[in-house]
């Protein structure tokens, strides 16, 4: 195992659906030859930062503590929500919080206590970048943020990177420019130089063509076909150094997207035109402060329940309203049920509705939103089917061959399987499992899969219904539904 290394590249947002030989050759054409997990599972909120931890800690947000894109904590923002995207607040509030941004071990600090290294390069968010190494100033580990290279480190060795490169190009959207810079940057760059035990390669696409274009438009298939390309210029470099049998890769993405329906909905106009006073920025004088985009939620005043129980069931009134939840579950789906138990988590939470219906190119899956996302575009964070299924397929000498399995998995059990490879065990607060089924030479373990439903009953006939399956102990969400009688 000493001369196994890793590396990870994500397709953020991308649907599983979208990948056929077609627009995809280069990873069809890696999962066939590897293990593809059909059933794989992101974690709520479907947003890039949580599932981004949930990645390199192998735990669901209530472990964790990232619960969202954004959220309430006065520790680390004193005056208003913390938004873990940007990078200068995130760097901030991680100080305030002494290093403690997240509550249980991260990826960094397990690989250099066992004397192996860490690098990240991404053309996502900023925040993003941090979050998937973000204690590498102290530990001396390589982070490129494509967005804020002045925020990237060692600066000595991003402005060499920048030298041998070339300059960052002009970010447009479709990000194809931004693709192949970051798989420069590792080809060029961090395998010659480096060699990295593990490698995280996060791509933009196709994500941002997602959001801004459409899912199946034009622009969005071109990006997806570069991506794919990208991608296939590292399996070539791969086996043409003679690394197929040294390099595991995984390929995954941190959820998946579905198309926006409407304009943005006002849900803090709504909820004042209904009585209630809400903001985003703590005052004290509010009954609430909101935080929500597709997914989110309400951190009431001093956790008020007279003011829970009035904003639940004036919710569940609310025809653009999907399922609520709250941390004792009295007339919603409950905080444990969703994965999100933690002092972070809104005191209600809640998605807006969703359905399956098609968008103009034929793609399942739809919703309002509360954002500023155009009409046809997409957007992830909730709970519809689509939204939770993410991509994972490995491959490698380490992994079967031609495998397909049906068993759920999810984002939590990349860490303790990559961990396994590695010859490293995994933390104790790690709530994903080891692969074995996906490992070649490794006996399956007689794992079944049990599905378990929940429902709840609210106001005037609203009635929210979740799925989970269970792998032994580890959970992954299906999806989460409202029916209204």
């Amino acid at each position: 195992m000493a001369d196994r290394r890793v590396l990870i590249v994500a397709f953020d947002a991308l649907r599983p659906d979208m990948v056929t030989p077609e627009l995809m050759p280069n990873l069809s054409r890696f999962s066939a030859n590897g293990v593809r997990f059909a059933n794989n599972r992101s974690t709520y909120p479907t947003e890039t930062r949580v599932n981004q931890t949930a990645l390199v800690t192998g735990a669901s947000p209530s472990q964790h503590g990232i619960v969202g894109n954004q959220f309430l904590d006065l520790a680390a923002s004193p005056d208003k929500l913390f938004n873990t995207g940007d990078e200068t607040e995130l760097s901030a509030g991680d100080k305030r919080l002494g290093g403690k941004l997240v509550d249980v071990p991260v990826l960094s600090e397990i690989l250099t206590g066992n004397g192996l290294d860490l690098a990240v390069v991404s053309a996502g968010t900023p925040g993003g970048c941090r979050i998937l190494n973000h204690k590498a100033e102290q530990q001396g580990l390589f982070r490129f943020a494509l967005k804020r290279p002045d925020a990237s480190v060692p600066a000595a060795r991003i402005a060499e990177v920048i030298e041998r490169i070339g300059p960052i190009p002009e970010h447009r959207i479709p990000s194809i420019e931004w693709l192949t810079y970051t798989t420069d940057v590792y080809l060029n760059y961090l395998e010659p130089k480096d060699a990295p035990a593990v490698t995280i390669l996060w791509y933009c696409e196709p994500d941002n063509s997602y959001h801004h274009k459409g899912i199946g438009t034009p622009d969005n298939l071109a990006a997806i076909k570069a991506v794919d390309a990208e991608f296939g210029r590292i399996l070539e470099w791969r086996a043409a150094q003679g690394l197929e049998e040294t390099l595991q890769i995984v390929t995954l993405s941190d959820h998946g997207q579905i198309s926006v329906s409407s304009e943005a909905l006002d849900v803090a106009g709504k909820l004042r035109e209904a009585g209630f006073s809400v903001g985003s920025s703590v005052d004290g004088d509010q009954d609430a402060i909101l935080s929500l985009s597709s997914a989110g939620g309400l951190y009431v005043r001093d956790s008020d329940p007279d003011i829970i129980a009035r904003l639940t069931a004036w919710l569940q009134t609310q025809p653009w309203c999907g399922p609520v939840f709250t941390r004792d579950g009295a007339g919603a789906l409950s905080h444990d049920q969703i994965g999100i138990a933690h002092r972070r988590a809104p005191d209600i939470g809640f998605v807006v509705a969703s359905d399956d219906a098609a968008n103009e190119q034929g793609l399942v899956g739809t919703s309002l939103q509360n954002g500023a996302y155009p009409v046809g575009g997409g957007l992830h964070g909730g709970l519809h089917f689509k939204e939770l299924h993410n991509w994972l397929a490995l491959g490698g000498s380490a992994f079967e061959s031609g495998k397909v399995i049906e068993r759920p998995s999810g984002i939590i059990d990349v860490l303790p399987t990559m961990l396994h490879l590695l010859g490293i065990e995994a933390p104790d607060t790690v709530q994903g499992r080891i692969l074995h089924e996906a490992l070649s030479g490794e006996a399956e373990l007689p794992l079944d899969a049990e599905t378990e439903t929940y429902s709840a009953d609210g106001a005037d006939g609203y009635r929210a219904h979740l799925t989970v399956s269970r792998v032994g102990a580890t959970r992954y969400l299906d999806r989460a539904w409202v029916t209204r009688s």
